[in-house]
């Protein structure tokens, strides 16, 4: 690779693997030393203070010996249970302490994932100095959010798998689905892809889903259900929030009654009945998801959530059923965006901003899958990559209302292929000098 090329990448020295770690070592240290000034941003994440609350009922089930059936009654353990144990050891400090410290872990495994996926050691150097700069990469090791530990266990099950299924790699992504359910599916999709042995493919499957299958046996035995655990935010009561999100938008006689509280759930027979029914709102729904996933940055995450430039503004737009979303939803994005925009011009201006840095990013990884799917007997970890990108689309319709955070498991796999896709489009102008 030329120097001229390297310096296109943003400074290919720093993406060289032990000055980059340094320096997001000394970044994420200058930002600990901001945690200690301001201890409220560790809470300021989707429902930080729902995990803390489970934290402080578990130390009081603890100490009166009730521990084990505690858990059963805050849903999917993975969610809480490891920031507990660090918090419950050393406070809010420790966890952040450990979560930046997967967090550079992970900076460093993205480089081996695009090394691993073809990419020259630039490239997979400037993939994962890409990745490391991203809004939530930084935000998340900061705050009690089960993105801090979810996402380095998805990185850690790739770096693992590339180029082929490892036992190791199913037990690292075993890990992640007992943090967050969303990859539940993804083994059976990774294992059909490859071309390892049916034996292997199914041994990989088996201990993907091993952690999983563990937890539901322990609630079984204690609660009589064979389940992940109940709580507000299963799969059941976030397809009935979106239900209702949808159904907002339809006439007052064909909207489904609201169900009494503790009853708001829904199965997934019930809630495809009723996408079934009302294809337009579904699909206007899904079209708002995705421009909230691809098209959103995630600068909130640093602007609104970790430095609290805008208080005010964060509490009313980050409102579940009152904010920016909602208004979207009832206004139209064109009259949301030029009412915010006279509210909150710095607000709106910088996220506007970052949402057309973000949009070459997302034109580039785009590319990169292309050219992966113009020679996919070479590029077949890019092709896995790229199909891991649109699982994360997918399943994010299965929540109330999809954010840019969502998409957080997937940024790992974007870098990449972001990095194959100026690699590509290097290649593709070259060629047509050649040719001229």
């Amino acid at each position: 690779m030329s120097t001229a090329s390297s310096g296109a990448l943003g400074g290919a020295s720093l993406a060289q693997p032990s000055r980059l770690l340094v320096a997001f070592a000394a970044l994420h240290a200058a930002m600990f030393a901001y945690d200690l000034a301001h201890p409220d941003r560790f809470l300021n994440a989707d429902r930080a203070q729902e995990r803390l609350a489970a934290i402080e009922g578990f130390a009081r089930a603890l100490h009166a010996g009730d521990g084990l059936a505690y858990l059963t009654t805050r849903g999917i353990i993975g969610d809480w249970l490891p920031q507990a144990l660090l918090y419950l050891a050393g406070g809010p400090l420790l966890v952040i302490a450990a979560q930046v410290v997967l967090a550079l872990a992970s900076i460093a495994w993205v480089r081996d994932i695009g090394l691993r996926a073809g990419l020259r050691e630039a490239h997979a150097g400037a993939a994962a100095l890409v990745y490391a700069v991203l809004p939530h990469s930084l935000v998340f090791p900061h705050q009690l959010a089960s993105e801090a530990v979810f996402v380095p266990l998805i990185v850690l099950a790739f770096r693992l798998s590339l180029p082929g299924l490892a036992p190791s790699g199913a037990a690292a992504l075993g890990l992640a689905t007992l943090v967050r359910p969303v990859t539940l599916l993804w083994p059976l999709l990774q294992a059909a892809f490859d071309k390892a042995s049916p034996r292997r493919r199914i041994a990989f499957v088996a201990l993907s889903f091993a952690p999983l299958v563990a937890w539901m046996s322990v609630v079984f035995v204690l609660t009589g259900e064979f389940s992940m655990g109940r709580s507000g935010h299963d799969l059941g009561s976030n397809l009935y929030a979106r239900m209702q999100r949808m159904a907002a938008a339809l006439p007052q006689a064909e909207r489904p009654a609201v169900k009494p509280q503790g009853q708001k759930r829904v199965s997934v027979a019930e809630y495809l009945r009723f996408v079934l029914a009302h294809p337009g709102a579904a699909a206007s729904h899904g079209a708002r998801d995705l421009v909230a996933v691809a098209g959103k940055s995630g600068i909130e995450r640093i602007t609104l959530d970790y430095l609290d430039l805008f208080p005010q503004a964060r509490r009313e737009l980050q409102d579940s059923d009152q904010g920016w979303r909602a208004d979207m939803e009832s206004e139209g994005a064109a009259r949301t965006f030029l009412r915010l925009l006279r509210e909150q011009p710095g607000l709106v201006m910088s996220s506007a901003a970052a949402s057309l840095v973000f949009a070459a990013f997302m034109v580039l990884a785009a590319l990169g899958a292309i050219a992966a799917a113009r020679d996919p007997a070479r590029q077949r970890a890019l092709l896995l990559l790229a199909g891991f990108v649109l699982y994360v689309a997918v399943t994010a319709q299965a929540v109330d209302a999809a954010q840019s955070r969502h998409r957080a498991p997937a940024e790992f796999a974007l870098c990449v292929l972001a990095l194959a896709g100026w690699s590509a489009c290097r290649s593709w102008r070259n060629a047509g000098r050649h040719s001229a």
